[in-house]
């Protein structure tokens, strides 16, 4: 296996990592904590390395923004009122789903949000919410630190 491919599947794998114990915790809020996530080298600087080296499909910023909006907008009305219904979650399964297809969002990285969306709809309170929109808000800003 030559150098480039093999750091570009560990990278692969990081995700999948990530993916992975987000499946496990209980609660969204128990694993995405912003001294994991947050600093230099944490998850989300990761993923956005990740996006930005991959071979075959590359998540725009365009594509990364219109997907926060709607994660940050949805968040804070959970923030505000934890009693509302899930419809909102919901209907992000098939948003992220057509980007993913349309090879406009990597795979991993569709599963991520989806591991993330998971969690959200099962008991969550406004602390996973709130965890959920302080990772996908640093990994907006990481993105904008690589962007060409």
């Amino acid at each position: 296996m030559n150098g480039k491919h093999q750091q570009s599947k560990q990278q692969e794998d990081y995700i999948g990592k990530i993916t992975n114990e987000i499946k496990k915790a209980k609660k969204l809020s128990e694993v995405l904590k912003p001294k994991v996530f947050a600093p230099p080298n944490g998850w989300a600087d990761q993923v956005v390395q990740n996006l930005k080296s991959g071979k075959s499909s590359k998540l725009k910023t365009s594509q990364l923004r219109k997907i926060f909006a709607e994660v940050k907008d949805i968040c804070e009305k959970r923030i505000k009122d934890i009693s509302q219904d899930n419809t909102e979650l919901y209907l992000l399964y098939p948003k992220l789903a057509y980007a993913q297809g349309r090879d406009l969002m990597p795979k991993n990285f569709y599963q991520l949000l989806v591991a993330c969306l998971d969690k959200l709809k099962e008991n969550a309170d406004k602390e996973d919410f709130k965890a959920f929109e302080e990772f996908m808000t640093s990994i907006v800003a990481y993105n904008k630190q690589y962007e060409k």
